[in-house]
């Protein structure tokens, strides 16, 4: 089966640095990077997002929204609409199982992220941090798939029937994790455990101590303070994952100064070469710095 989703070619009416997120599930591109994609978008770079599931297994936030059988489609749509809310409408799918990612064939799974690659031509990729932010399978699985794609991306000897079919290979330029301040995490289990509630990052899904999880402070290069508008267009992409909010979720009764402490910047860890090109200045307040 060919990965579904855009159209095979991307636009090519500019010469602006062009963005893409590589994600296990709809809902991942969201948290930490949907301001960041909506200042791409605004500022006229394309971007594009591509999921390797559809997040079929995932739970469901009000039975009303949806049932377990039509879960993979109900989220396709709320990817879509998340992505639209930011201005991105270069949406892909690699067709992969919720749950079960871990367990592809990695030759092909790696091969169906190089498609991507080859077709879109990012020059910046942002996906999970090794630890897959709080130890999901799904995304550390991601995470050693798209590292090794953006490898072999480049290697005109790897996928030659890609390159046959007019996909050439291409270089990315710089290769970013998504990072979740660990202080950050701390301190919303802190808050949560004052309030009597328990609260783990990723529940069920965690398989690392919450000590563990996010990304030291000390790694991160890259801050995106979101104004209003980019802020405003977060919390809309947030709300078109209503399958994924359910009404005990620490956002569902944030405050708004509470929901801009903790979702108003952006945070990135710039990765060294030679998964980017070369080593870039840091700390930087964007993913373009550079380019």
């Amino acid at each position: 089966m060919q990965p579904s989703g855009s159209a095979n070619v991307p636009d090519t009416d500019t010469d602006l640095p062009r963005l893409m997120g590589v994600w296990a599930h709809p809902d991942d591109e969201c948290f930490g990077s949907a301001g960041t994609m909506a200042r791409a978008v605004a500022s006229g770079h394309p971007v594009a997002v591509v999921s390797a599931t559809r997040g079929e297994k995932g739970k469901i936030a009000d039975p009303s929204l949806a049932t377990q059988e039509n879960l993979g489609a109900v989220r396709e749509r709320e990817l879509r609409a998340a992505c639209a809310a930011v201005g991105v409408s270069d949406v892909a799918f690699l067709d992969y199982v919720d749950g079960h990612l871990a367990a592809a064939n990695a030759d092909e799974a790696v091969g169906r992220i190089v498609r991507q690659v080859r077709r879109f031509r990012p020059d910046v990729v942002i996906t999970f941090a090794p630890n897959g932010g709080y130890g999901h399978v799904d995304h550390t699985a991601i995470h050693r798939y798209t590292l090794a794609a953006i490898s072999a991306a480049a290697d005109p000897t790897r996928y030659p029937e890609q390159i046959a079919a007019g996909l050439r290979p291409h270089r990315v330029r710089k290769v970013y994790y998504g990072a979740m301040p660990r202080r950050r995490l701390l301190a919303m289990r802190e808050e949560m455990q004052k309030q009597g509630r328990d609260f783990v990052p990723g529940g069920d899904e965690a398989t690392i101590p919450v000590e563990r999880m996010g990304t030291p402070d000390e790694d991160i290069t890259t801050r995106i303070v979101l104004n209003d508008a980019e802020f405003a267009a977060k919390r809309r992409a947030m709300a078109a994952h209503a399958t994924q909010m359910p009404a005990d979720s620490p956002w569902a009764d944030a405050t708004p100064e509470q929901l801009r402490q903790f979702m108003g910047v952006e945070q990135f860890q710039l990765v060294a070469p030679p998964a980017s090109d070369r080593a870039y200045p840091t700390p930087e307040e964007s993913v373009f710095a550079g380019l």
